[in-house]
């Protein structure tokens, strides 16, 4: 069909995307037509399919159960009962 994918990682799944699109870019698009700042931005959180995007946040956080990787990246990390460290 000629379609360019990409395959994205979600913890246990597997996403099939059309090539360049991924949380970040929808966020983006939103934010274009709210005209706000992704500065403004509190992005959370776990997975694989979540670096993109919360690299493109003003703020990131991991929860708790997140990836290893994820939470090495991000500004802040949740622990049980909601708290931020």
């Amino acid at each position: 069909m000629g379609l360019e994918l990409q395959v994205i990682l979600n913890k246990g799944a597997v996403m099939v995307l059309p090539s360049g699109i991924n949380k970040a870019t929808g966020l983006a698009a939103a934010l274009d037509e709210m005209q706000l700042s992704p500065e403004n931005v509190v992005g959370i959180g776990d997975a694989e399919n979540d670096h993109d995007f919360l690299n493109f946040c003003g703020c990131s956080v991991a929860v708790a159960n997140a990836l290893p990787t994820l939470k090495e990246r991000v500004d802040f990390v949740t622990i049980v009962g909601g708290m931020v460290l």
